[in-house]
């Protein structure tokens, strides 16, 4: 079963499904598997750290002769991990958060596609004005970061009504095959899904917290930038992330000037829980589809399912 759309007649994949290229979770195995169901695999290219991204893309490049791309932060890149990773050939490049005229000309060179995640219709009318491909229109339900404001279904109506000639990707919530027929409805031509693919046996999200999207709802998510804060890592403004409320969330969100005056008291306590893998001060960033994810399994599973109930859901509403 496919459904075919101008995402997958572009990209020469066989579903309309993106894996979001979320950072220390959509490894090369994840990417590789999401490729080989007929999916778009994306390695999240995070903050840029060389080595882990050789060890990923050689898995990558070893595991599928399919398409794949990946996602860059576009505010945080630098031409070292830029040129680096373009070594390996990705077939799609994704660009989020920040100005990508630096970027354009040359992915242009590479003569790939070239795919915007945006969180307004400006930014979607911008990125279109300088060359972006694709638009990914990213509603305030998403994980990891973002921003708040606009829901995905609203926004991706609003950029396809304003931006006709570019196929549109919904992210957001998205983790189930009725959510990912609802967003095709709508006019998209594919799905970024994130969350649903960190509950995966191919993840890179420890196993802890793989289990704690089965274990929690939407309703105990929250955007916030305490994580942003206590790692040092200059977020331009506007922007923050969605993830599970724990014992250090609670503390610390509301309270941001106090807690950027005593960064380096709280460090140490708290990088030492991440090693740990302590639940009270873990960063696991979901979003609000989490609602919808009951197990973990394999990446092909998981896009089989979601493109059977999509079919389904397609044909009766």
């Amino acid at each position: 079963m496919t459904i075919k759309t101008k995402l997958t007649s572009a990209l020469g994949i066989q579903h309309p499904i993106v894996l979001a290229p979320m950072g220390n979770v959509a490894g090369g195995r994840l990417a590789a598997s999401v490729s080989n169901a007929g999916g778009l695999g994306m390695i999240g290219v995070g903050y840029g750290d060389i080595s882990w991204l050789k060890a990923e893309l050689e898995i990558i490049k070893s595991s599928t002769n399919k398409p794949w791309g990946v996602g860059f932060i576009t505010w945080s890149l630098t031409d070292e991990v830029f040129d680096f990773v373009m070594r390996y050939s990705p077939k799609v490049v994704m660009m989020s958060f920040g100005e990508i005229s630096p970027w354009v000309d040359k992915i242009k060179a590479h003569n790939i596609p070239l795919i915007c995640q945006v969180q307004s219709l400006a930014e979607a009318l911008e990125v279109k004005k300088k060359g972006a491909d694709f638009i990914v229109t990213q509603g305030s339900e998403a994980g990891g970061h973002g921003k708040s404001g606009r829901s995905t279904l609203s926004l991706t109506e609003e950029v396809i009504h304003h931006v006709p000639n570019t196929p549109i990707i919904a992210a957001g919530g998205i983790a189930d095959g009725r959510s990912l027929a609802g967003v095709l409805s709508l006019g998209a031509q594919g799905a970024s899904i994130g969350s649903r693919f960190y509950a995966s046996n191919e993840s890179l999200a420890h196993p802890k917290m793989k289990q704690q999207l089965l274990t929690h709802k939407a309703k105990d998510t929250i955007r916030t930038t305490v994580f942003d804060i206590i790692r040092e890592i200059a977020w331009p403004e506007g922007y923050n992330g969605r993830a599970i409320v724990n014992p250090f969330i609670s503390r610390w969100h509301g309270s941001e000037v106090e807690l950027a005056q005593q960064v380096e008291h709280y460090q140490k306590t708290f990088f030492q829980a991440q090693h740990e893998v302590s639940l009270d001060s873990l960063i696991i960033w979901a979003g609000e589809g989490i609602d919808n994810i009951n197990s973990i399994e394999s990446a092909e599973t998981i896009i089989e399912n979601l493109i059977s109930s999509a079919i389904y859901h397609y044909s009766i509403d």
